[in-house]
Formats: C-alpha cells, sequence, structure tokens
C-alpha cells in the first residue's frame, strides 16, 4: 500500500490539499494518507500541571514526542484540521481506515520534522498546500513546502496550489 503524508497545519492553503488529494486519488484503494500537523513547542513551567502530566502520558505511547511540550490551544487547532480533512475525504469516497492522523513537536525546523517523520511513517510521498507568501516575504521569511523541496532525497513532493 502506498502513504502520503499530507502536511496540515489548519490554513486555508494546506486544507485546499484534500479536495485535490480527493479529485486525483478517487477509487484508488492502495493508498493511505497520514494526515500530519506540526505543533509549535512550548515551555512546560508555562502549562498547568494536569496539561504536563497529561502530555507526559502521550508521550509513553508515542516516544518521538518525548521531551517535548504543546499548548492544548494548538492541540485543539490540530484536531480541528484533523477533522476538518477527515470529514472532507469520507465525503469523496475514502474509508476511514485509509486515513490515519499522527503529529510532531517542532523540535527542528518544520521542514526537517516533516521529512524525518515521512520517513519514519513508511511514506514516498508529501503532499503539501502552498501557503501563497508574496515572493518579497518568500525570499525573506522562507517556506515550508520550498525547504521540503530543497531537503527531500528519495521522495516525490506534491505542492498543491489550488
Amino acid at each position: 500500500m502506498q502513504q502520503l503524508l499530507v502536511a496540515l497545519d489548519g490554513t486555508p492553503g494546506s486544507l485546499k490539499t484534500i479536495p485535490y488529494l480527493a479529485r486525483t486519488l478517487r477509487g484508488n484503494d492502495q493508498i493511505r494518507l497520514w494526515l500530519f500537523h506540526v505543533l509549535a513547542t512550548a515551555s512546560p513551567n508555562l502549562l498547568k500541571k494536569e496539561e504536563v502530566q497529561w502530555i507526559e502520558q502521550i508521550q509513553e505511547d508515542q516516544p518521538h514526542l518525548s521531551g517535548y511540550f504543546w499548548t492544548r490551544q494548538d492541540e485543539d487547532k490540530m484536531n480541528r484540521a484533523f477533522q476538518q480533512a477527515t470529514k472532507l475525504l469520507l465525503q469523496n469516497g475514502f474509508s476511514e481506515p485509509r486515513i490515519k492522523t499522527w503529529f510532531g513537536v517542532e523540535s527542528n525546523e518544520t521542514a526537517r520534522v516533516i521529512l524525518e517523520q515521512a520517513q519514519a511513517l513508511g511514506c514516498d510521498t508529501i503532499v503539501l498546500g502552498r501557503r501563497g507568501l508574496s515572493r518579497v516575504k518568500e525570499f525573506f521569511l522562507g517556506s515550508v513546502s520550498k525547504s521540503v523541496l530543497a531537503q527531500a532525497r528519495g521522495l516525490t513532493i506534491w505542492v498543491v496550489d489550488e
């Protein structure tokens, strides 16, 4: 089964990938989609004790998150993006077992985290939305899709701009 990592950040640009994938891959039962999000790190000192304990429980099941913390607000945003994307895929004929969710924490450059997790999950394709930065902003700020393209080796990269 071919596996695609679909990078989502909750922005309209990243969610544009979902209708594109639904149209392009409709009827292909040999595809598994990993909806993936990178959470920003947060200091555990700024979190409530219950939040730290809750994250530590998650870390026991997902060792790649060990030592990193994030806010509940960011996780809620991520889950809304996952729910919205999953709903669109299900409405377009994807079966639930073919849709998985996964996340990482910004321990490194976001593009690097995406590439590392794609490899860890056995994905051979990464699908990204284009954020739509102006050329000037992209020159100064860079972009995740541009960094993924520059650093990817042995992977197919789809950048969706619809």
